[in-house]
């Protein structure tokens, strides 16, 4: 039987079981720019009973299913390069859904804008996001991997400073999806103003779920296993990233008695249980052969949330 640890920390339980992102997702726990965070201290702040919590993630861990329709390929295993090639991946198809959107944005605006000025404050909000991100993915690939690639070929080290400065991007990119989610209520399509304002908001959600896996994969995988080769402490032992005033200002000690669990998130449970009983039937092979774990890892992630 499984055993939940309350001391280990979000991007730990993530990086072990990446299966555990829906119950996180669901529960609003910081596993990517918040992953330092122990189960416990995360637990506390978002107003949650961390006993039920991690009696809910030992029943997930142990429910009988095909393990590896939920948990993806383990990238702690995998080398410096591999990783850096698995992330250049997802850039690409970045590079393609911002302009999506951007263009969904522009209509749902300009059809509806006039009656629905919060549109407007939406669409600043996603117009910093992507001003940020474009250029961050860019230097990524120009500075940051190869730095990387270098480390594990040549031992050459990378400075700390560097790392430091993608993490406070992945912060303020944090921040911009706190944001969307705010401003779209929880991207709710049941007050969708016509079919493109509801494509907007599922892409916003898509967006979101895509962008805190790709912030953990950076800030808990591959940063980690830099900062070890660097010869600098274990991850388990890095310091914990502070939550930002927001975030401190929603839960203080002793505003309020813990919480069970979410109504959604029990739903979301019994609906998570009866789809693991069905028959598990392997979506078909698109673009990368069944051996590749990028590939089979983004097929996998096709309807890994139930809504």
């Amino acid at each position: 039987m499984t055993e939940i640890d309350p001391t280990s920390t979000l991007g730990a339980l993530v990086t072990q079981r990446p299966g555990r992102i829906a119950l996180f997702e669901r529960l609003r726990l910081d596993y990517c720019c918040g992953g330092g965070q122990t189960l416990a201290e995360a637990s506390t702040r978002r107003g949650l009973d961390v006993h039920t919590v991690c009696a809910v993630l030992e029943a997930l861990d142990d429910a009988p299913v095909d393990r590896a329709e939920f948990d993806d390929f383990d990238w702690r295993r995998a080398s410096l390069d591999e990783l850096c090639t698995y992330i250049v991946d997802r850039h690409a198809g970045l590079r393609k859904e911002l302009p999506r959107i951007d263009e969904l944005l522009s209509t749902v605006v300009r059809v509806h804008g006039a009656g629905h000025p919060e549109l407007h404050d939406l669409q600043r909000a996603f117009l910093a996001i992507r001003e940020e991100l474009e250029p961050h993915l860019e230097l990524e690939e120009r500075t940051l991997f190869p730095a990387c690639r270098a480390l594990e070929a040549d031992g050459a080290s990378i400075d700390e400073a560097l790392l430091t400065a993608h993490e406070r991007d992945h912060e303020h990119v944090g921040d911009g999806l706190a944001a969307l989610r705010e401003l779209t209520s929880d991207y709710d399509s049941s007050h969708a103003l016509c079919g493109t304002h509801r494509a907007l908001l599922g892409a916003l959600r898509s967006l979101e779920l895509d962008l805190h896996e790709h912030i953990h994969e950076e800030n808990n995988v591959l940063f980690c296993r830099v900062r070890e080769l660097n010869g600098a402490l274990p991850c388990a032992t890095e310091g914990r990233l502070a939550l930002t005033n927001r975030e401190d200002a929603r839960r203080r000690p002793g505003d309020a008695r813990a919480e069970a669990l979410p109504r959604c998130c029990q739903t979301w449970i019994i609906e998570n249980a009866r789809r693991r009983r069905r028959p598990h039937r392997p979506p078909a092979a698109a673009g990368r052969s069944p051996s590749d774990p990028a590939g089979a890892q983004r097929q996998r992630r096709t309807g890994a949330i139930a809504e």
